[in-house]
């Protein structure tokens, strides 16, 4: 049997809550912030806003991303487009086709609901290599509009932190 045979994607779930905080509480956070974040995921999955999708393997948790309906990205914000966002495999399980598997099944759900096209940012240095390459693979192409810090274009000649705020965005038609 396949990794894969046993990959399982599902919506967010109330109930899931306390065992997504256990498991994705990173070192470069806080429970609190954790259960703050994951909290507000699931209040704007249930006003529409996002789509909170899960991976697990067995019974274990080992990835997520949403479709967030109304990016805070400014260049898919004036085009309607839905924005992939946050999507996270667990390192143990990268290079398995679990991420590709979780962000079809995120294209799939913009869509359902008669998207034609789906963007999504990724970070500039290592940490993000596997994820670059992995967009690029399903078809991604950078908008044109370069990069941004904090969802703002970035000033030819200023300085900026290479740190999980400066994105490049890429889109793809559906």
């Amino acid at each position: 049997m396949k990794a894969l045979d046993k990959l399982t994607l599902r919506t967010l779930q109330k109930e899931d809550l306390t065992g997504i905080v256990r498991t994705f509480t990173f070192p470069w956070s806080s429970v609190q912030a954790t259960e703050e974040k994951w909290r507000r995921y699931y209040a704007e999955q249930q006003s529409n806003k996002r789509t909170v999708c899960l991976a697990k393997f067995g019974d274990e948790f080992v990835g997520y991303g949403s479709l967030l309906r109304h990016s805070e990205y400014l260049g898919f914000k004036k085009m309607g487009i839905p924005e992939i966002h946050d999507v996270w495999i667990s390192e143990e399980y990268r290079g398995k086709g679990f991420g590709k598997k979780l962000v079809q099944q995120l294209e799939a759900m913009a869509l359902k609901e008669n998207h034609k096209q789906v963007g999504i940012g990724v970070g500039l240095y290592k940490d993000y290599g596997s994820a670059q390459k992995l967009y690029i693979q399903l078809g991604y192409i950078p908008d044109g509009n370069g990069v941004t810090y904090k969802y703002q274009p970035v000033i030819p000649g200023n300085s900026y932190p290479v740190d999980d705020d400066l994105i490049l965005w890429f889109k793809k038609d559906l």
